[in-house]
């Protein structure tokens, strides 16, 4: 017992700065999740086909291959492009853009569950279709997705551990500077599978 509070008083602080750096990347990954998975899984429901090509061709680009090579991709490759983009801002993107994927295909299962015929009342009164998206039926497909976005958003926290692969300094990383510092591997991953339970138990 002695042993796991001495470990822990050294590991906290730096796991507690990698949970810092893990919600933040969390929080802005799921924030461009919900702006672009909103416009790709609208997208899907248009009736102009190559609008809604392009969006399956990004879902099905993002969800069939792995988050790893993604991240790999995006760091080694927005460099060749001339963009010098921080490791922290690339992860952001790709976790976002990885995360929007499958948040598009939530939305759109959520909307095809709604009756047509709330559609075509809608389209009765005169309401366009955008409005008829808005105030019809995205409020009540959001009380259907809750669940799943709830699920995919828990798991992109720890989706996040990942970004520690091009030293995004968030817990995982943090984790394993703690475990160099202690030589404690089981009682510093404790600590930082305690966090991250906590973390997702918020969300």
């Amino acid at each position: 017992m002695d042993e796991f509070i001495h470990v822990a008083e050294i590991s906290l602080p730096l796991l507690l700065q990698g949970l810092g750096t893990t919600a933040a990347i969390s929080a802005l990954s799921i924030v461009i999740a919900m702006i672009l998975g909103s416009a790709i899984g609208y997208m899907c429901l248009s009736k102009n086909k190559t609008v809604e090509l392009i969006a399956r061709a990004f879902i099905k680009i993002f969800r069939c291959t792995p988050f790893m090579v993604q991240v790999y991709l995006a760091y080694y490759g927005l460099p060749a492009l001339g963009l010098n983009v921080s490791a922290f801002a690339t992860g952001v993107i790709i976790l976002g853009m990885y995360t929007a994927a499958y948040t598009a295909v939530i939305l759109e299962s959520g909307v095809s569950a709604i009756p047509k015929g709330q559609f075509e009342a809608s389209y009765a009164m005169g309401m366009s279709r955008l409005k008829t998206m808005v105030r019809i039926i995205f409020p009540q497909t959001l009380k259907i997705i809750v669940p799943s976005l709830t699920g995919q958003f828990v798991q992109t926290v720890k989706d996040s551990s990942i970004l520690s692969i091009i030293t995004v300094a968030e817990m995982t990383m943090m984790t394993k500077e703690a475990i160099g510092i202690t030589f404690s591997p089981l009682i510093v991953y404790i600590c930082a599978g305690v966090l991250y339970w906590a973390l997702n138990l918020v969300i």
